[in-house]
């Protein structure tokens, strides 16, 4: 949480959650445990962050809340193989990789475990 100054005048105080995935990072080592220490392993989490918005931008309403979602998935630095990664392999996922992106190319189907023995995707916890 942190101090706020809301109202016209700034003149109210306020604590405000800024992001939501913060729970996730201070409750890491009750998810290991969890988790029986196994990496791979992900978190979601849905609640609302809070912004201190001067500027309704485009719209009427100045809005402070906003609902989130995120995920917070957590990998082995040294050892990124997941070992579920066969079920998926053979999938096709639409792809665009950085050259394509570059020259104005549409994307292209491409088998994900192509994509991670070419190199596209850097890894099986990744794809």
């Amino acid at each position: 949480m942190f101090q706020t100054r809301i109202g016209p005048a700034a003149n109210e105080v306020a604590f405000m959650r800024p992001e939501t995935a913060q729970g996730i990072f201070v409750n890491f080592r009750n998810m290991r445990n969890y988790f029986n220490d196994k990496l791979p392993f992900g978190v979601a989490q849905v609640g609302n962050g809070y912004r201190n918005e001067i500027a309704p931008r485009n719209s009427l309403l100045r809005v402070r809340e906003f609902p989130m979602g995120e995920i917070e998935w957590f990998v082995d630095p040294i050892n990124k193989n997941f070992k579920k990664f066969k079920f998926v392999a053979n999938e096709n996922l639409p792809l665009w990789s950085k050259d394509m992106q570059m020259s104005n190319k549409k994307y292209e189907q491409t088998n994900i475990g192509s994509a991670v023995e070419s190199g596209l995707v850097s890894n099986s916890t990744l794809a």
